[in-house]
């Protein structure tokens, strides 16, 4: 556990957040999700989310963390390196029957959805494959303040030169949040995968320094 500023705290991500973990990224993420016909309030769904998200947690090259306020979660996001280093990662694989207990329909659509977040960076550079703040904890500055140690933590802790992420170009909230933190439009890329579910065809890959 350490500070993320005056006001809350940051810490590796434990088994035990999963459900919270899953609430915030369904509300980062809730377009996308119906889009998919994903319904994260449906009890049967959450719980094959948070199957298959564990899963994806318990990689050795992807780190998830959580900030918290009073031990209550408020934001979340996750590094993704090229290494297996992530030694300290407290994630353990899920039993395979978790996965279609409730159905292989939905199993199949969960499974390509956190597919598109599913990135190996390179050896030079730390992903950050995504981030969701609380809504009504959103516009007090986290998200930079997250962005920040991000940063820090990718230059001093990970020996990396650059930090990276994809954003859709027609997020104008969060080019603009990545820009003012330092990050810059290294290429734009598109993907028929995404136009064909989502009706995203271009995304920005943007690169920041870390030193």
């Amino acid at each position: 556990m350490q500070l993320l500023n005056e006001h809350y705290q940051l810490r590796v991500a434990e088994p035990s957040d999963i459900p919270e973990v899953i609430q915030l990224f369904a509300q980062a993420f809730r377009f996308k999700l119906n889009a998919f016909d994903i319904d994260s309030t449906n009890p049967s769904q959450r719980r094959q989310l948070e199957a298959i998200w564990n899963s994806l947690a318990c990689k050795k090259n992807s780190q998830q963390f959580v900030v918290t306020e009073d031990r209550k979660i408020i934001a979340t996001f996750c590094l993704v390196i090229k290494e297996n280093d992530f030694i300290s990662n407290p994630f353990i694989k899920t039993p395979f029957l978790d996965y279609w207990r409730f159905g292989i329909t939905h199993y199949i659509k969960q499974k390509i959805f956190f597919s598109l977040f599913d990135y190996i960076p390179n050896e030079n550079e730390a992903y950050l494959a995504h981030i969701a703040v609380l809504s009504s904890y959103q516009g007090h500055g986290i998200a930079y303040a997250i962005l920040e140690w991000i940063t820090q933590y990718s230059k001093d802790v990970l020996k990396k030169a650059y930090l990276s992420l994809y954003v859709d170009i027609h997020h104008e909230g969060a080019l603009y949040l990545y820009q003012k933190n330092g990050f810059y439009i290294e290429k734009e890329e598109s993907s028929r995968l995404t136009q064909s579910i989502f009706h995203i065809q271009h995304w920005n890959y943007m690169l920041k320094k870390t030193c």
